[in-house]
């Protein structure tokens, strides 16, 4: 991240973390498999739990999504993430495998837990009919929106634990309005 994908090579890797070129190629066939194994990993440390047992109640739905929303939306504003979001988006065309890593990883890993929670949702009678597919996707949409694209550009604020609340409570609630029972 300090000196972008090109300008790095795999011995400044070993040595930052301080293993042997030969250690480091033991476990990974080349940059692109350090940078996929990171992205991986990032990805995962990010996603909230959502294996949690299902709400009971409207207001426990709601709370629940507010807290993975909030979460979420800090974690992509990270600026680790950001700066991921960067290297990613600037090695897209050589090495597409590496967005592929993020899209399953992050995007799709996020999308499939708040699908899961709206089909549980479902099921209990706390949300109306509609595609839990579409549900997920609304909430999702409503709680990031252009948040990564205003980091990539640097126009954005740090993202605040009240702001992420803030953005998440009212993402939770349009979903309510718009799937009542």
């Amino acid at each position: 991240m300090q000196r972008g994908y090109a300008g790095t090579s795999t011995l400044a890797i070993a040595s930052a973390a301080k293993v042997s070129k030969r250690d480091l190629y033991s476990e990974f066939a080349g940059k692109r498999d350090i940078l996929a194994a990171c992205v991986k990993a990032r990805s995962r440390a990010m996603q909230a739990p959502l294996d949690l047992p299902p709400p009971c109640t409207r207001d426990e739905l709601v709370a629940l999504l507010i807290r993975y929303g909030a979460g979420l939306r800090q974690g992509v504003a990270e600026p680790e993430v950001i700066a991921t979001y960067r290297l990613i988006v600037q090695e897209a065309a050589s090495a597409p495998e590496i967005a592929e890593t993020l899209h399953a990883e992050g995007r799709m890993a996020s999308f499939q837990a708040v699908r899961g929670l709206m089909q549980a949702a479902q099921a209990a009678g706390l949300l109306g009919a509609g595609p839990p597919e579409l549900m997920a996707a609304q909430f999702l949409s409503l709680l990031v929106a252009d948040l990564i694209l205003q980091h990539l550009l640097g126009t954005a604020e740090p993202e605040t634990a009240a702001n992420a609340h803030a953005h998440a409570a009212q993402a939770a609630a349009a979903v309510m309005r718009l799937f009542p029972v």
